[in-house]
């Protein structure tokens, strides 16, 4: 994905915690116009952001700046079901995730681990294995380092193992991991997720973009996970 460029594009980063903070720098170095938008009225960081050229938009999401638009990024901890960015899709506008921006950029393979409990701890065994054996990886994600903060320091021998949540994954696009796993899959966030059924479909888009070429790590002692595979496989 080398290719993917916004340079001179006007970008939206919807939340200002770590993830959305990360993606905003990253965006800034690739030549971006970013605007940071965040439903609090202050964030420590406002001042180190616009040094950096970065447009804050505090106390709320305004319909104005996300119809402007050219892509819109999403924190995993803001909805992309608010109606201001209801209304941006269907103008056709872009929006994506976190996790999509800076896996268009890795120039490294992507371990990812998703599941409703475990993804931590499985994640953090997998990456000290794989540099047990002397791989080079980088933990990250919906963990620690958010995937954008990883961009600069991405190599093509690199390993990024990387846990992501149904909120990165809902709106990925090419996100394509080299290995997939699920852990296992229940009722969880449906606070955010309007069924059990779309949380389901969340988690299953971690093998939406897999070729051939890679792996898939699932529980097959987990109906859910076991059904989510096979659909995947067909």
């Amino acid at each position: 994905m080398s290719q993917f460029s916004v340079t001179g594009s006007r970008v939206v980063v919807a939340g200002a915690a770590r993830s959305g903070l990360a993606a905003a720098e990253l965006l800034t170095r690739r030549g971006a116009h970013v605007t940071v938008s965040e439903i609090r009225t202050d964030i420590e960081q406002a001042d180190t952001l616009r040094a950096a050229g970065i447009a804050l938009e505090l106390g709320g999401h305004c319909a104005e700046t996300f119809n402007a638009a050219e892509l819109i990024v999403m924190s995993p901890g803001v909805s992309p079901r608010q109606p201001v960015v209801a209304d941006a899709r269907q103008r056709g506008i872009p929006v994506i995730s976190e996790i999509e921006l800076a896996a268009r950029w890795l120039k490294g393979r992507i371990v990812a681990v998703t599941g409703t409990k475990g993804k931590s701890t499985t994640t953090v065994l997998a990456g000290r294995m794989f540099n047990a054996v002397g791989q080079r990886a980088i933990i990250g994600g919906n963990i620690g380092t958010a995937l954008s903060s990883q961009v600069e320091d991405s190599t093509p021998d690199a390993i990024h193992v990387v846990e992501v949540s149904s909120f990165q994954l809902e709106l990925i696009e090419t996100f394509r991991p080299w290995i997939a796993v699920c852990l296992n899959v229940s009722n969880d966030h449906l606070d955010r997720h309007v069924s059990f059924e779309q949380y389901v479909e969340a988690k299953a888009r971690i093998f939406a973009n897999q070729t051939p070429d890679d792996a898939m790590v699932i529980n097959a002692d987990d109906p859910v996970v076991l059904e989510i595979a096979r659909a995947g496989c067909a």
